[in-house]
Parts: structure tokens; C-alpha cells; sequence
């Protein structure tokens, strides 16, 4: 993007533009890159020519995302006016290059515009200070509601330890009384499973709830993986009534299988939902590995994701058009 068009020089004299724009120093940085930490000192302001840049606060050991500026947006100004640090964090959100203006030509020029051009600033200054904030008071309700979400997880782990343990001696008693039945055998297999994947969803959300996105990697295959999803499900498949095609290219990879066989799960379950009545619907699952990366493809012929919840789809814990039901969906 053209400097000149910047947000930023709204209001500035022709002369003073292009004294600053003279001293403009550019400026890349790689993906996650820090353009600035939380308690440097202001060198200057930064107008977005490319990119996206991530503004963050630390709290505790974490880093928080407060909000983003785009290509023709400026930040840094907070802190040359009121010639304090750094409040915030600036991190790349991809490549990104900015123009920077350093602080003291900044403030000598600005003494010699109309009184206009810092009150513009200003308003623009209070402008964004007003949507962090909005922001910051959504995360204290987030993390409110995660609190909720791990006292929860932790009665649920509770209560469901005692019941969970007794299904699974059952299937084992079931398997030894029958041993030779394939279908005793696919069936006791897959009650064990489940049992476990309750435990481990109950676990991961307390993690969640406490900032832990810890991962249990292991070593699989594609085909295996896939093979897996599909025999804990055969019954569901034929209970839909919709046709289903899983397919793998077969090539060893390494997940947290349990939390995938539940990702997996879920979207399945969404595109069933969205097939509901659809006599000629039809469900595709995919699984292959390109340059190093498992991909994992879901698609059906339904009516696709709502305008509605695009934009938050991907926030935990959203869910639409879900009668009496708790989105149970967090970060993999």
C-alpha cells in the first residue's frame, strides 16, 4: 500500500506530510515477528504498508491478543505522545512491512500544525483505546466462562470415574465370555474406546479452561487413522442414511489421535445435521499428508456454513442452530 494514503495524514499540511514522509524509514518483518515488546521505549509510530500486525498483552506467562491493524492503519502513537514505554505488544501476523516515523521529528512537526491535526489524532487515538477496550472486557468474560467451564470439567471427571470404569469391565467381560465373535470383539473394542475418549475429553477441557493446548502425539497412518474413525461409527454411518466415502492416501504421520477422532466427529456430526432431509446427501472424508502437513478434508453437498456464525466459527464454544445442546469445540 501507498504510503501517502496512510489514515494517519488526515489533516496534516502538504509540507509537513512530506517532511515526514522524507525521513520514513521501511521496514519488514517475518511472521511473528516482534515489531515492539511491552516496555520499550517509543521510537516512533508505524504505519501498516503490508500486512497484519497483532497487538498483545502479557498476562502472567501468557500473551494475550488484544486486536489487529491492517494494511493502511497506524499504531505506536500512544506512547510518543504521552512519552511513556510501551504499554502493549506489536507481533507480525505474516509478512508484514510498516513505514516507522521517529518520534522527535514526529513531535516537532506536529508543534507546527493546526491545532486540528492533533485533535484529529487524538480522537483517533480514543478511538482505538475504546475498541481495545470492549475487546479486554470481552476476554474477562471469556475467561470468566472458562473458569465455569473448568469447575465443571472437574465434577464431570469426578462423576463420571466410577461409571466409566465399571462400563469398561463390563466390555471386558463380555469379550472373554465370547472371544471367537468378530462382532463381540468390534463392539467391546469400541465401548472401551468411547470410555476413554470421555475421560480424555473431560481432561482436555479442564486443561483448556486452565490456557494448557498440550498435545499427546503418537505415531500412525493415514489409513489407519481413517480405519479407526470409521469402525467406531459403522452404525451411525447406516443409521444416516447418506452416502459415505472415506478415503486415504496411505502415509505415516504423527497426531493426538484422540483429539482428531474427536475433531473429526464433530464435523461429521455438523454435516449430517445440515443433510437432515436431504434424500441424495452425500458426505466426503479425506485424509492425505503434502509437504510434511496432514490434511484432513470434510465435505458434503449441503447448504454450507451459515453467514450468520462465518466470522466466529472458529471461536470455542460457538454453535448454531443446536437445539438444547453445549458447543463442546476448543482449539486442537
Amino acid at each position: 500500500m501507498d504510503a501517502h494514503a496512510n489514515k494517519f495524514w488526515e489533516g496534516f499540511s502538504p509540507q509537513g506530510k512530506e517532511r515526514l514522509l522524507a525521513s520514513m524509514v521501511l521496514e519488514g518483518y517475518p511472521d511473528r515477528a516482534y515489531l515492539f515488546r511491552e516496555g520499550d521505549v517509543a521510537d516512533g509510530v508505524c504505519m501498516v504498508l503490508h500486512g497484519h500486525v497483532e497487538i498483545l498483552i502479557r498476562v502472567g506467562s501468557q500473551e494475550q491478543i488484544l486486536g489487529h491493524f491492517d494494511e493502511g492503519e497506524f499504531l505506536g502513537e500512544v506512547a510518543v505522545l504521552d512519552g511513556g514505554k510501551r504499554s502493549t505488544c506489536a507481533r507480525a501476523h505474516g509478512p508484514v512491512t510498516v513505514g516507522k516515523i521517529g518520534k522527535e521529528l514526529l513531535l516537532e512537526v506536529l508543534l507546527e500544525q493546526p491545532a486540528s491535526v492533533t485533535l484529529h489524532l487524538f480522537q483517533l487515538l480514543l478511538s482505538s483505546l475504546r475498541r481495545t477496550n470492549n475487546l479486554f472486557v470481552g476476554e474477562i468474560l471469556h475467561k470468566e466462562k472458562l473458569s465455569v467451564v473448568g469447575e465443571m470439567a472437574s465434577s464431570l471427571m469426578h462423576d463420571l470415574r466410577n461409571p466409566l470404569t465399571g462400563i469398561r469391565l463390563s466390555a471386558d467381560l463380555m469379550s472373554l465370555k465370547d472371544p471367537e465373535n468378530p462382532e463381540t470383539a468390534r463392539c467391546c473394542d469400541g465401548i472401551r474406546f468411547q470410555c476413554d475418549r470421555v475421560m480424555a475429553m473431560t481432561r482436555d477441557l479442564l486443561r483448556f479452561s486452565k490456557g494448557d493446548s498440550s498435545l499427546h502425539i503418537d505415531r500412525t497412518t493415514t489409513t489407519t487413522f481413517l480405519e479407526r474413525f470409521k469402525g467406531l461409527h459403522l452404525d451411525y454411518f447406516k443409521e444416516t442414511e447418506l452416502a459415505w466415502e472415506i478415503t486415504a492416501e496411505p502415509a505415516e504421520i504423527e497426531i493426538d489421535e484422540m483429539r482428531c477422532l474427536r475433531l473429526l466427529q464433530n464435523l461429521v456430526t455438523n454435516a449430517v445435521e445440515a443433510l437432515a432431509g436431504n434424500p441424495d446427501g452425500r458426505i466426503k472424508i479425506r485424509g492425505w499428508v503434502e509437504d510434511s502437513m496432514f490434511n484432513l478434508s470434510i465435505s458434503d453437498n449441503g447448504p454450507g456454513i451459515p453467514e450468520a456464525i462465518r466470522a466466529l466459527v472458529f471461536q470455542p464454544f460457538v454453535t448454531y442452530g443446536k437445539k438444547g445442546a453445549l458447543a463442546w469445540a476448543w482449539r486442537l
